[in-house]
């Protein structure tokens, strides 16, 4: 089985990059609150970070924020 390569035209580079910033934001947040705890931090952090995800893609806003869009399975080609 072969995996066909990256099309980086494809990618919603925005998207990626504002959950990248959540990401930084929640792990900088989640290390503040632990007091140095790597763990405690690290379960905040993903905490933090679930909670932004589902507020930023699932939460009806009616301003243009970028959401997860579905993608279907690629089909071999015949």
């Amino acid at each position: 089985m072969m995996i066909g390569a990256l099309d980086p035209s494809k990618v919603d580079w925005l998207f990626v990059g504002l959950m990248t910033g959540l990401a930084f934001v929640t792990a900088l947040l989640g290390s503040l609150i632990a007091f140095r705890n790597r763990v405690v931090g690290a379960v905040i952090a993903a905490i933090l970070f679930f909670i932004g995800f589902i507020a930023w893609n699932y939460y009806p806003h009616s301003f243009g924020l970028p959401v997860l869009k579905s993608v279907g399975l690629d089909t071999p080609a015949s």
